[in-house]
């Protein structure tokens, strides 16, 4: 990545119980207008095929920039100091590979969000799912070998395909699903790189997401346990992938999961990991693999993991809380390349988030987060001149759903390091940010 950035699943990562879901979802029309004023509707009533779309941008400043204008690492999704076309984004979906109304009921498991409750669905179904998106954040969606074009390589916006994959939903345990091709991660924590229903909360990231994996090509498997009435309910999921951000690495990297929702569907608890490979699958800038540089001689393997444990819960109708651990090592190289990782690096965090209801259409939005990278493994800590340390950051932004299709959010953040080097922009070991972030959905 990133991930997520990106990173991911467009429902990725551990999400919101129930209630919180269903008032962040937009309107069913949201999403697929344009197509269906264009083509009518007999696509997605007949055959549940849709073509969703959105743009998302942001006009941002901030009290540290580089010398070109780009911002720091807190506010690394949004390009630099200016008017930004975050994404334009545009997927071609059909069934339980698609978001809202056109997934149909959740059979018992949605992938990469975990179990729902109700019966399991009794027959075989076949969805699939390409995604594009064009625009800065495509620097960070990119999967190498797969869609890293070297023709807009120095091009503000860029185009990446996220994901490409197909699915199908079994009746096997209490609903089992198949996904192959390539996809947004699971495993990020309570964060995702697009915006799609459930949005984030918030416009800018964690550093927990910087750090953790964007893209995946392989084959996950995710299905709801049996448990006992009153128990809550217990998924997994279980994947082989060829790494991250990359079809490239011919050592196979495994992506797990456990989530368990609490019976009134108020709690939900997901432990996410990723284990394998790390060597050599860095490609440079906007061309996909990980943000992390370790390099071995004889082609030596060089581990690599990360973790997240997120729990959400909703307190009441109008608040909702989420708190997230992680952690993520890289074993080094034998090769001082700059930027280059040549011993053992940890990194890991905490971070919390609430939100708040103050209307129907209207919620404020905090976020307090702890992050250390020890040795400045991740080449975007490094490349701003950071060798290691901690950084701490405190957000806080509206979120005014405006209209069906427009969603209005201004944000305020402020980011402080206290590691050796520097990590923003002007030589700076502090960063506050102000942005208006607008995304709509047609």
């Amino acid at each position: 990545m990133k991930k997520s950035l990106m990173l991911a699943a467009w429902l990725a990562g551990s999400l919101l119980p129930a209630a919180t879901r269903a008032e962040d979802a937009p309107p069913p029309d949201a999403y697929g207008s344009l197509f269906r004023s264009i083509a009518g509707g007999s696509l997605e009533k007949n055959h549940r095929i849709g073509v969703l779309g959105w743009v998302d941008a942001t006009a941002i400043t901030a009290s540290s920039t580089g010398a070109d204008g780009s911002l720091g690492n807190g506010a690394f999704f949004s390009g630099e100091k200016g008017l930004n076309l975050n994404q334009l984004g545009l997927v071609f979906c059909r069934g339980i590979s698609c978001p809202g109304p056109l997934a149909g009921r959740p059979q018992g498991v949605i992938a990469r969000v975990g179990p729902f409750p109700g019966p399991r669905g009794g027959q075989v179904e076949f969805g699939f799912n390409v995604t594009a998106t064009y625009g800065r954040d495509s620097d960070f969606f990119r999967t190498a070998g797969f869609d890293d074009f070297t023709s807009d390589l120095d091009n503000d916006n860029k185009l990446a395909f996220p994901q490409a994959y197909a699915e199908v939903y079994l009746p096997v345990l209490g609903g089992t699903t198949v996904l192959a091709g390539n996809f947004l991660s699971p495993v990020s924590g309570k964060e995702i790189g697009l915006p799609f229903t459930p949005p984030n909360w918030f416009s800018t990231h964690t550093y927990s997401l910087q750090h953790g994996p964007g893209t995946h090509t392989g084959v996950l498997i995710s299905s709801r346990l049996p448990t006992r009435e009153g128990a809550g309910l217990w998924g997994f999921e279980l994947g082989a992938v060829t790494g991250w951000s990359t079809v490239e690495d011919s050592r196979p990297t495994l992506i797990g999961a456990l989530r368990w929702r609490s019976a009134d569907f108020r709690t939900w608890v997901d432990f996410e990991a990723v284990y394998g490979d790390g060597e050599g699958d860095a490609y440079g800038p906007a061309r996909g693999g990980s943000a992390y540089i370790a390099l071995s001689s004889t082609d030596e393997r060089l581990d690599r993991a990360a973790a997240y444990l997120t729990v959400g819960h909703q307190v009441n109708p109008d608040l909702s809380l989420a708190f997230e651990a992680n952690y993520g090592f890289q074993e080094g190289g034998d090769i001082p390349a700059p930027g280059a990782i040549t011993r053992k690096s940890e990194w890991y965090g905490l971070n919390a988030q609430a939100r708040y209801k103050l209307a129907d259409n209207l919620h404020l939005n905090g976020r307090a987060e702890w992050f250390r990278d020890d040795n400045a493994a991740n080449i975007q800590w490094a490349a701003n001149g950071a060798t290691g340390g901690n950084v701490y950051a405190v957000t806080a932004g509206l979120e005014w759903q405006a209209t069906p299709a427009l969603r209005i959010r201004p944000e305020l953040r402020y980011d402080t390091y206290d590691g050796g080097g520097t990590l923003f922009g002007g030589g700076r070991n502090d960063q506050f940010t102000a942005l208006l972030n607008a995304t709509l959905r047609f």
